[in-house]
């Protein structure tokens, strides 16, 4: 038992040591882009002129009409499902299934 334990804890240690050298080797860092003193010029000169505004977004769309109000049969149906702890209804039988 004995063993285990110390096997289990020399194997977080070993992940926690990688963890931390990791970490100081920066390997969650993002890459830095390679300094090219040649192309930097040539891509300033061939590079489109900036736009200055940038365009409007859409409109959003309207919102959908709220849905009408329960039939008396259906609100009926719904305070019956309520009551005896239904959350479900089921189709009619020739309903299609999907």
């Amino acid at each position: 038992m004995l063993r285990k334990v110390l096997w289990i804890a020399a194997a977080c240690a070993a992940v926690l040591a990688a963890l931390a050298a990791s970490r100081m080797l920066g390997f969650d860092r993002p890459a830095a882009p390679p300094a090219s003193q040649d192309a930097a010029p040539a891509a300033e000169e061939n590079a489109a002129p900036a736009v200055a505004a940038e365009p409007a977004p859409p409109p959003e769309p309207a919102p959908a009409p709220p849905a009408p109000p329960p039939t008396p049969e259906e609100q009926q149906i719904l305070d019956d499902a309520a009551a005896t702890g239904m959350t479900t209804i089921e189709p009619e039988p020739d309903a299609p299934q999907n």
